[in-house]
């Protein structure tokens, strides 16, 4: 969810790690605040999309543990977050499918039950006007 200040600016984003309204997440706007307020582990730098942030990732987890949102760094700050879920979303470009070898480019160490069973869709979703020019992390 986001969050605007009184003049219409985005102000913060909130996620819901739980099945209780409790459960929401304040996500920090500073990528200093990430891994001390937060389970999100720091993955990789893709050039044009940022540093990526997985929650709660490891190697030796089960897919049924992940969480469908990971956030999007870009020179120390928030500038996007996306969506990653099992479903093979098709008919439209917005999503990506990256494959199992794949995974590495913007994960420091994926869990291996990734591509595996199923594939990946993932969609980005930017604060900026043109992230394919913008962001370098």
């Amino acid at each position: 969810m986001l969050l605007y200040d009184v003049n219409g600016y985005i102000a913060g984003i909130q996620a819901g790690v739980g099945d209780s309204p409790a459960s929401l997440l304040d996500i920090p706007l500073n990528e200093k605040e990430v891994e001390a307020k937060t389970k999100f582990v720091q993955g990789k730098c893709f050039y044009t999309m940022g540093m990526h942030y997985w929650y709660d990732i490891s190697k030796d987890m089960s897919c049924d543990d992940t969480f469908p949102v990971f956030l999007l760094y870009n020179g120390g700050r928030l500038n996007g977050f996306g969506w990653a879920f099992n479903p093979d979303i098709k008919g439209t470009s917005w999503f990506e499918h990256p494959t199992k070898d794949q995974f590495g480019m913007f994960m420091k160490e994926p869990p291996t039950c990734l591509g595996k069973d199923a594939p990946v869709s993932t969609l980005h979703i930017y604060f900026t006007d043109n992230p394919v020019t913008g962001n370098f992390c």
